[in-house]
């Protein structure tokens, strides 16, 4: 299908899919796609569209707005940006990418995720996996035979490859809580403090703890206190050892605290969880 819209040349097309009611349920849901070519007349200035946009820079480069915060988007870039609030995006130059609107229940949290650690703007250069995810979407939707399971598997891919690019680590900071973790995996027996972990990084408190949930997605205390469960998991089937040495050794400060921790963590108690059969 044809589009009529400034800035978007002839050869553009656009596809529109309903989903079925199991798909919205279950699964990633497409909406919309197409394949645009602009000239640098192209804008798009929303308030509020009610989906998720994905967008594969072929050619061109491109200006994005999201939460007073601006981006610059060139050939082989992708963008992933929430539609729900305030947006704009526009080309700076002739532009062809491909796009599509989709949602799922798991979306809101991905991108939120994404935004914290790299912005809406993500470098594939080298990535082969999001390009053919892509066209295989937009292919899919422009036959008009949309497999619903098939399309969602290829959003969930480009989830996955997202999330890989998201947290490389090879910048100064990931180093830095590398070194956190390995510092808490070392000493999570002994009481370690917010201060105490920034001390050893040479950070702030504040900073620290910033730097160290945009790479994890915990803060520390919240690592802390699941290595120490999982830890405590491990003694409970493969020991002999009562909970209250378990609750000791796995650095909680009285079998009470590590009952009522360990239970508000998995649902069960010690007791019962050393009794599951896997």
């Amino acid at each position: 299908m044809k589009i009529i819209e400034k800035g978007v040349l002839n050869q553009s097309e656009i596809f529109f899919h309903i989903p079925s009611q199991f798909a919205e349920k279950a699964l990633y849901c497409l909406h919309d796609s197409g394949l645009f070519y602009c000239d640098n007349q192209y804008l798009v200035e929303r308030d509020n569209y009610n989906y998720f946009l994905i967008m594969l820079i072929r050619k061109g480069s491109m200006t994005v707005k999201f939460r007073d915060r601006e981006f610059q988007a060139s050939k082989n870039t992708l963008i992933f940006l929430n539609c729900r609030e305030p947006h704009m995006y526009r080309a700076n130059e002739e532009l062809i990418f491909e796009w599509f609107h989709f949602s799922g229940n798991s979306t809101q949290s991905y991108f939120y995720y994404f935004f914290e650690k790299n912005g809406c703007i993500f470098p594939i250069h080298l990535n082969f996996t999001i390009p053919d995810c892509m066209s295989k979407i937009v292919n899919m939707a422009k036959r008009a035979k949309v497999n619903e399971h098939f399309i969602s598997m290829n959003i969930h891919n480009l989830m996955y490859e997202l999330n890989e690019i998201a947290n490389e680590t090879n910048d100064i900071q990931g180093k830095i809580i590398n070194y956190a973790v390995t510092y808490i995996e070392n000493h999570f027996s002994e009481q370690i403090s917010l201060r105490d972990l920034a001390y050893y990084v040479n950070l702030t408190p504040f900073h620290f703890s910033r730097v160290f949930k945009k790479y994890t997605g915990y803060s520390p205390y919240e690592y802390i206190i699941n290595f120490r469960v999982n830890h405590a998991k491990k003694l409970l089937l493969n020991t002999n050892l009562s909970i209250k040495e378990i609750s000791s050794v796995s650095g909680f400060n009285s079998d009470t605290h590590f009952s009522t921790t360990f239970k508000k963590h998995t649902n069960i108690t010690p007791k019962q969880f050393r009794e599951i059969q896997f």
